[in-house]
């Protein structure tokens, strides 16, 4: 069985051809990196490879001054020097194991940036399909968008992506389909592990309207997220898919 750790699923993805491109660059993170990453990326990442929901996230940018940095939320925190850095971020890292990530400089709605989470669900058939997406937009003061933590909100992928103006409202469309297909692509990279059966896919969209993937959440993606959503639709939607897959399970077992 594949590890939930970031870093055991960014080397599976890596490995399918068509997802790979998709991915941003990412390493197992190691104090030396910090200083290599920076000087090929603006800002940086630094996530706990086993936490979810945003949590112990730290983003990590360059200034004239030195550095600066942020975990979770709040002010930002300056470092003079490379080693001045290293060694206060040491002392932010609680967990075990790390992963050093490129920046993605996010579309942004009023200021603050989103991504996007697309819910895959397995049908009464078994099979993978598309229940639903939405744009989870960062508090004011957070660099993560995950709204219970961050104090984030939710709205319609579309409505995200024409307000940012990310992407031209007349490709909007074509992207959303995108996303759907990439989405299928990752389930279906997934189908040695029949044991699960929902997934949620977070993808961010950059300034200039490209794709990347940011996790896949595969344990047990949030359903309360497309609550947060006027329109219920999708919400209804996954609980359906929800319902009739465990009741799939439960007359092949009895």
């Amino acid at each position: 069985m594949i590890s939930s750790s970031k870093w055991s699923l960014h080397q599976f993805f890596s490995k399918n051809a068509y997802i790979r491109p998709f991915l941003p660059p990412t390493s197992l993170y190691q104090p030396a990196l910090l200083g290599t990453y920076l000087a090929k990326y603006q800002t940086v990442y630094i996530k706990p490879t086993r936490t979810h929901m945003g949590k112990g996230i730290i983003r990590v940018w360059k200034t004239e001054e030195g550095y600066q940095f942020v975990k979770e939320r709040g002010e930002p925190e300056h470092a003079r020097s490379l080693e001045d850095l290293q060694n206060k971020i040491a002392n932010k890292c609680s967990e075990k194991n790390y992963i050093i990530q490129k920046g993605l400089d996010l579309a942004q709605i009023d200021g603050r940036s989103f991504d996007i989470r697309v819910m895959m669900m397995r049908n009464g058939r078994g099979r993978w399909q598309y229940a639903g997406m939405l744009a989870k937009v960062a508090g004011s003061d957070s660099v993560i968008t995950n709204v219970a933590r961050g104090g984030g909100y939710a709205v319609t992928v579309p409505l995200a992506l024409v307000k940012s103006k990310a992407v031209d409202a007349s490709k909007v469309k074509s992207v959303v389909a995108q996303l759907i297909q990439i989405s299928h692509r990752v389930c279906t990279h997934f189908k040695k592990y029949r044991h699960t059966s929902q997934i949620g896919v977070d993808f961010a969209i950059d300034k200039q309207g490209n794709i990347s993937i940011i996790e896949v959440n595969y344990d047990f993606p949030s359903h309360a997220l497309f609550a947060k959503l006027k329109d219920k639709t999708y919400f209804r939607t996954i609980k359906r898919l929800h319902f009739q897959y465990r009741n799939r399970v439960k007359t092949k077992r009895s």
